[in-house]
């Protein structure tokens, strides 16, 4: 998990980087907010904030996929395609999944593997699971196609919104007689 959890913090330190040094550029050498120029680090402050706000909900969503029960890991999930009557080794993607049936019901779920069996003119009866190539963790970098970010986007995209905590009203005050 401690590999899983620094794949995602890597982004977010890299997006921390260029916040900083985007504000940066509208900042004297003592670190305040150049006078002249506190409209631009506001508006880039602002598009700053949004863009972070809009990552939260998926690292949410990434952090809650690596620790709910059953836990949820990396998955390798292998799947013909293109050339498999040929011989070609099947295509590997990674999600979140507890084996290798969950990680395929995941996989054909998502849209970039909707747009690659587009993309590969593959239909799903083609785009069968191959079992003995399915297994917890990743391959060597470049060797799969990781979907694991975009699997907890989608989910933080169809989470409903979170609802509010009702405030109980207070008993309203039965009305006074005039004297």
């Amino acid at each position: 998990m401690s590999d899983e959890i620094h794949a995602l913090l890597a982004p977010l330190q890299e997006m921390q980087q260029r916040h900083q040094q985007r504000l940066a550029a509208y900042k004297n050498a003592d670190g305040d907010v150049i006078e002249e120029q506190y409209t631009e680090y506001d508006d880039a402050r602002h598009e700053s904030a949004i863009e972070a706000s809009d990552t939260l909900d998926t690292v949410i969503k990434r952090l809650e996929l690596l620790t709910t029960l059953p836990v949820r890991r990396a998955f390798t999930i292998a799947v013909t395609g293109p050339g498999h009557a040929d011989g070609e080794r099947p295509w590997l993607f990674v999600v979140h999944a507890t084996d290798h049936i969950d990680g395929y019901q995941t996989l054909i779920q998502l849209p970039s593997f909707q747009h690659w069996l587009t993309d590969t003119d593959t239909s799903h009866a083609d785009a069968g699971l191959v079992p003995s190539g399915c297994h917890p963790g990743t391959g060597a970098p470049g060797t799969y196609l990781d979907l694991r970010h975009e699997q907890a986007r989608t989910l933080a995209e169809q989470a409903p919104a979170p609802v509010a905590a009702a405030i109980p009203a207070q008993p309203a005050k039965p009305p006074c007689r005039s004297r």
